[in-house]
């Protein structure tokens, strides 16, 4: 054999190493990208059930039984759509951006809808004496609690967008 006969051999294993290489972080990216995106399903989903399941209903004898629940407050609603669409759009397997599906765009809608909900959950629970606005998180504890829950999880689901953003970045530029 000459040494160009050997040359190309060395050659073609090489290449038959790097394509092996690249199938393999191509498939690991693939795994990543499906497992944050079920990730940020589930978490959208579990904040949903929460969310929906906030209903609380406090007797008082003075005034009557009261009770609040998500649809009371706008910036709830709002949140709640949000996370109805990030949730049906989360498992769409794309690893690049498109008009269709832009995550940075939903990112920015989810962040600021859980901002607002935060806000208003944040008043909820400490009020605002400048304003006139009471405490109700006394009142309505187990409500209070479970908005916290699902505000927590929304967090979550901002971060675990961005994620997504970076790993589609990331398959962009590769």
């Amino acid at each position: 054999m000459s040494s160009e006969e050997v040359k190309g051999k060395e050659s073609s294993v090489e290449e038959g190493r790097h394509s092996d290489a690249s199938k393999a972080l191509s498939f690991a990216s693939l795994s990543a990208s499906l497992g944050v995106r079920k990730l940020l399903f589930w978490t959208v989903f579990v904040a949903a059930i929460v969310v929906h399941t906030s209903k609380q209903t406090v007797g008082d004898y003075s005034y009557g039984s009261k009770t609040t629940k998500y649809t009371h407050y706008p910036a709830y609603n709002l949140w709640e759509v949000w996370k109805q669409i990030l949730s049906s759009q989360s498992l769409i397997l794309r690893c690049r951006t498109s008009s269709e599906y832009n995550p940075i765009i939903m990112l920015t809608l989810l962040a600021s809808a859980t901002g607002t909900a935060g806000a208003v959950l944040f008043i909820g629970t400490k009020g605002n004496s400048h304003d006139g606005w009471s405490k109700t998180c006394n009142v309505f504890d187990k409500f209070c609690r479970y908005m916290w829950a699902s505000f927590g999880l929304s967090i979550f689901a901002c971060f675990l967008l961005v994620w997504i953003i970076v790993l589609s970045a990331g398959a962009i530029r590769t």
